[in-house]
């Protein structure tokens, strides 16, 4: 079984700066609880989520919109809201 992991780095701006931190790295299952996070701190800002596999570089797999609520997938070009993939991801 080929582990994966993300990666979620924090975006943000201000009037002199755009600033950019890692939040958190987690296994694959735990994107629901990143979520649950995002939504009940309320924050500003984006995250862009990166997945890897074992020996592989990071890829980027979406960026989370704070503001809206919303994911934006990289290579798909789908847009979910954050509540419906909680929700997904919870079953």
């Amino acid at each position: 079984m080929t582990l994966e992991k993300h990666f979620a780095y924090k975006i943000t701006n201000d009037s002199k700066n755009v600033t950019c931190r890692t939040h958190s790295e987690y296994e694959e299952e735990r994107m629901a609880d990143l979520l649950k996070e995002i939504k009940a701190a309320n924050s500003e800002g984006i995250y862009w989520i990166f997945k890897q596999r074992e020996g592989e570089p990071q890829e980027p797999l979406c960026i989370i919109d704070c503001q809206y609520k919303r994911i934006y997938y990289h290579y798909s070009g789908d847009v979910e809201d954050i509540d419906t993939m909680i929700q997904k991801l919870s079953k």
